[in-house]
């Protein structure tokens, strides 16, 4: 009961509870299908609640000039809880949505450019547009400009046998068997999705990062409030 287990161990422990023979020969006909219903039950929990374990950080270096920049290929666009910016040995938040006002204070389409970059958007074409336009590169050396983005990294591959589940096994084979169950009339099935939505609870549970209480309101603020501004005009 653990993550990181191979395709096969899962596709067996998935027949196990569905009451199907462990006999892989058994089993040829709708081994494509088992298959299907597993990882279709690991998207569906991967989708339904970000899980810790999935946040990655990703980053990009700025560019002088570059107004749009491709996403990492394994961070879901959809997914992206954070985007932070380094400056001044900082990293400063970078807010999300540029509306007509931005627009209005510099103009990228004139090519107005400013450093840091303040507010980011996600294009039709999910590519990551950041205003004002960078007027600098970002430093390899001291990390000032690099644009760092938290989120939730896609799935690993879960097709080939020897392919590993991101997600719990024992999570994603009660969720798979109680659909099984249901849909050939199992009497059982409900008994096996309480399983199920039981561990799936208790993961959470687990997983889920507790609020902090102060008992006088103080808390910690971000350490960047507002970023002074320079205006570059091409």
């Amino acid at each position: 009961m653990a993550r990181n287990q191979t395709l096969i161990k899962i596709l067996n422990e998935f027949r196990a509870e569905a009451r199907l023979s462990l006999n892989a020969a058994h089993n040829n006909q709708t081994r494509d299908s088992h298959i299907v219903l597993l990882q279709r039950k690991q998207e569906w929990l991967w989708d339904d609640f970000d899980w810790p374990h999935l946040r990655v950080d990703r980053f990009i270096d700025l560019q002088a000039g570059q107004r749009y920049y491709d996403m990492p290929t394994d961070l879901d666009i959809d997914r992206v809880q954070t985007v932070e910016v380094r400056f001044d040995q900082v990293w400063a938040r970078v807010l999300p949505g540029i509306d007509a006002e931005h627009y209005a204070a510099y103009d990228s389409d004139l090519d107005q450019r400013q450093w840091p970059v303040q507010r980011w958007r996600i294009t039709e074409n999910e590519q990551v547009e950041v205003w004002p336009i960078p007027s600098e590169n970002a430093d390899p050396v001291s990390l000032e400009g690099r644009l760092k983005i938290t989120g939730i990294r896609k799935l690993k591959p879960f097709v080939s046998e020897q392919d590993t589940a991101d997600l719990d096994d024992r999570l994603i084979v009660l969720h798979a068997a109680a659909e099984h169950l249901a849909a050939t009339g199992a009497s059982d099935a409900q008994v096996k999705l309480d399983q199920a939505t039981q561990r799936y609870a208790k993961l959470r549970g687990h997983l889920m990062v507790r609020r902090k209480f102060s008992m006088f309101g103080v808390g910690s603020s971000d350490r960047v409030k507002r970023v002074p501004i320079a205006v570059y005009k091409a």
